[in-house]
């Protein structure tokens, strides 16, 4: 299983991801990409997109996976990056300003990014 999770702010990523990571091989190789923020937007995306180039089982999950999967896709012409990539585009709890803000520019980069990656066999699913 090569799962990227990706949604907006305070949506459930995380706890999900949890969840998943309970049930998965302990040979699962497993981001929360909120523990690479300290790099910046660029650099954290960039550290996550070489994740899809590991080999075995993989969750990642986050705000940083939309930009990292487009910066892969651009990368690697060839082949997907995961499985499947999964949308969370509803929020539990009120959004700052700056919340609202980040999610809609997932969805922007999502939005470019879909068709590649179901062209590439990747199911996405909740967007």
């Amino acid at each position: 299983m090569r799962v990227a999770i990706a949604g907006v702010p305070r949506a459930g990523k995380t706890t999900y991801t949890e969840t998943l990571e309970a049930e998965c091989p302990d040979d699962t190789l497993v981001c929360h990409t909120d523990s690479l923020i300290y790099l910046g937007w660029s650099g954290a995306s960039a550290q996550v997109a070489t994740l899809f180039s590991e080999e075995g089982p993989l969750i990642v999950e986050g705000v940083a996976v939309p930009r990292a999967l487009r910066k892969w896709l651009a990368a690697h012409p060839d082949r997907p990056p995961v499985d499947t990539v999964m949308w969370f585009g509803d929020p539990y709890h009120e959004l700052s300003v700056g919340q609202r803000t980040m999610g809609r520019g997932c969805l922007t980069v999502m939005y470019e990014i879909v068709d590649e990656l179901r062209s590439r066999g990747t199911a996405v699913v909740g967007l």
